[in-house]
């Protein structure tokens, strides 16, 4: 998986980073999606992380759609090359 860097709307040098990172905590360890975010443009070491292992990544992104994605205009998000 190539690295995912989507830039802020109104934020100059702000962006949230996806990627996938193999074996984060050592050999053997799980896959993870790590999401990070950062406001000072260190795409390659954000200041604020999270690691979702691949086991579960379904569910969290389930659990996005039903809490978070309520009302959203999903044809803006389309035409702002989100989706």
């Amino acid at each position: 998986m190539e690295n995912k860097i989507i830039p802020y709307k109104d934020r100059k040098n702000a962006y949230i980073v996806v990627k996938k990172i193999e074996e984060p905590y050592g050999p053997g360890s799980e896959a993870v999606i790590s999401i990070g975010s950062t406001l000072k443009g260190d795409v390659e070491n954000p200041t604020w992380k999270v690691h979702v292992p691949i086991s579960i990544i379904n569910s969290v992104v389930h659990g996005i759609s039903e809490s978070v994605l309520e009302g959203i205009d999903f044809s803006k998000l389309n035409e702002d090359e989100c989706l």
